[in-house]
């Protein structure tokens, strides 16, 4: 995209502010040795240039043959350091070389010009002209034992260098000649599918991640059965493939053959894999489990999209019922009650900001409004309190004496102590067997909802909990936290990105040790870009715990982010 001098400018901007001790220190040190570290790079070049002639790379006229040395970010040469656990001195590559020459041919030339003069470093030879990165990106690399030391170096083609530099629609803008290119093609499949991901994607920093995940993230290379060639993340799954091939393989997979081989669609994949697809167009969709499985942004992306409009409908159907029941319980009839809602329904969509009754029905279903705040829009404050105030002490009753009839012989026997601790009222009862839902863990002091369950008591979610949008609204019930008990600990579960460096896991238990918070488990796993990812459950009482740890938490250095699972 063109976009690396922003990237690099950004980070070292920001590195000034955050860490401005480090910034300071590095800046004396590379500026400190500025003279020398020029006449390193005219020696280099200068070797580099003669050798390349001596060679006659590119033939005789060496028409474009350039070669230049730059020096690294500051914040690059510091996570290099970090990384490596090393010193300022021991980082031998803060000037990379490039070179520049006519054609693909070249480059190849080069590179064996390059290694018949100097040893290169095993692993460190990567060829992205054979195998282009996602977005587009090509050019030889190689690190090598020179005069003083490691050196990174990379060969390409001017077309190659005017792409990474500037971007694919620059190059494309500002290139001579008229006509369509086959490769531009290729070049803008990946520009295109980024744009349809921005338009895709609702919520910014979940594209942000995605395309970060899509630009840094080391390879492996796999082919289809008819010889197709695909870059996917290193880890990635066979349904990782799957979705890289198409939208609706992925969504279809029911598992594949790599090499010959019948595998799940868990089966990572490995450089040189041909991997052959199975699907089930008839009985197949994304599961809510697939994302355990997979790595690669595109596939998780469209996972979620598919789960999240699978999610919409539900909480459609859920809102359509409680607009019905609203209706029934506040209108004249309910023919008349379905008029009303339909002759003020632009009223409403202004009074909430919503653009359709879809956003209105759905907001709803997940919780995010309250069926009251509709009804008192349609029919007036003064009917809800007189005649909803009557409907619902019934309707209170009706819910808890469901609910100690839904009560299994074998729990109704439980010791009371069992009872009225969990700090829930249902309408004014205080002695309900209770549950707590694990897949949301409310905390005190968030909005809360209650569901009967055959045989359990009530279960209950935090509103927008996916098992609440789930549930017959028949068996939803209100529930509130009652101020007068006392709170207990519950799990909840923490995710935090982190630098993958010595000490961050002791600062993290640190952090949250010093609020007198317990840690339950703790799961640390390294990803490929450096960095590092931590699930935690700590045991909290209220949503105020909630904030103090997450706030803690996000100023420890070598934290990235903090979110609530």
């Amino acid at each position: 995209m063109g976009m690396h001098w922003l990237k690099t400018e950004l980070e070292d901007n920001c590195f000034k502010y955050i860490r401005p001790d480090k910034c300071e220190m590095l800046d004396k040190k590379v500026k400190g040795s500025e003279a020398e570290r020029k006449q390193y790079e005219e020696t280099v070049v200068g070797m580099l240039v003669d050798q390349m002639k001596e060679a006659g790379v590119g033939g005789a006229s060496n028409s474009t043959l350039l070669v230049t040395g730059r020096t690294k970010g500051l914040y690059s040469i510091y996570t290099k350091m970090r990384r490596q656990d090393i010193d300022f001195d021991d980082v031998h590559d803060v000037i990379a070389f490039r070179i520049i020459v006519d054609d693909v041919a070249s480059c190849y030339q080069a590179l064996g010009v390059v290694h018949s003069h100097y040893k290169p470093i095993p692993g460190k030879i990567k060829d992205y002209i054979a195998l282009p990165k996602p977005n587009g990106y090509r050019s030889l690399h190689t690190t090598i034992i020179g005069p003083k030391g490691k050196l990174e170096i990379q060969i390409r083609t001017s077309d190659m260098n005017e792409v990474a530099e500037s971007g694919i629609a620059a190059h494309w803008m500002y290139k001579q000649g008229g006509g369509k290119n086959p490769k531009d093609a290729i070049r803008f499949a990946w520009l295109k599918e980024l744009v349809q991901e921005v338009r895709r994607q609702s919520d910014p920093k979940e594209f942000v991640e995605s395309v970060k995940e899509d630009l840094f993230q080391k390879e492996v290379f796999v082919f289809s059965p008819k010889g197709d060639l695909y870059a996917l993340a290193r880890g990635s799954s066979v349904l990782d493939f799957a979705f890289k091939v198409h939208s609706d393989v992925g969504s279809h997979c029911v598992g594949a053959k790599v090499n010959g081989k019948q595998v799940s669609i868990k089966h990572l994949v490995q450089n040189g894999d041909t991997v052959e697809i199975k699907s089930d167009y008839s009985n197949q969709s994304p599961k809510r489990e697939w994302l355990k499985y997979v790595r690669t942004s595109k596939a998780k992306n469209r996972i979620r999209s598919w789960l999240k409009r699978q999610e919409k409908e539900r909480s459609i159907d859920v809102g359509k019922k409680m607009v019905e029941q609203g209706l029934k319980k506040y209108s004249r009839s309910e023919e008349a009650g379905k008029k009303e809602y339909q002759r003020k329904m632009s009223h409403l969509l202004t009074s909430f900001k919503l653009k359709d009754e879809a956003g209105l029905l759905t907001a709803l279903g997940y919780g995010q409004m309250k069926l009251d705040s509709v009804m008192v829009e349609l029919f007036g404050q003064a009917v809800v309190n007189t005649q909803g105030k009557q409907n619902r002490r019934e309707k209170d009753d009706q819910f808890v004496l469901a609910a100690k009839h839904s009560i299994h012989p074998d729990v109704s026997h439980q010791s009371p102590s069992n009872f009225g601790k969990s700090g829930i009222l249902i309408g004014q009862e205080r002695n309900m067997l209770l549950q707590f839902c694990k897949n949301c863990n409310p905390l005190m002091g968030e909005s809360i909802s209650g569901v009967i369950s055959q045989g359990l008591g009530v279960k209950v979610h935090r509103s927008g909990c996916k098992y609440l949008v789930e549930a017959d609204v028949e068996r939803i019930v209100d529930v509130q936290w009652d101020e007068n008990a006392t709170t207990r600990r519950r799990p909840v579960q923490l995710q935090v990105l982190c630098e993958d460096t010595p000490g961050v896991l002791a600062n993290m238990s640190r952090a949250i040790s010093s609020l007198g918070i317990n840690i339950g488990n703790v799961n640390l796993r390294r990803l490929s870009n450096g960095r590092g990812l931590a699930r935690l459950e700590v045991m909290l009482e209220t949503l105020e715990d909630l904030d103090r740890v997450m706030t803690h938490l996000r100023n420890e250095e070598g934290i990235l982010s903090v979110s609530r699972r």
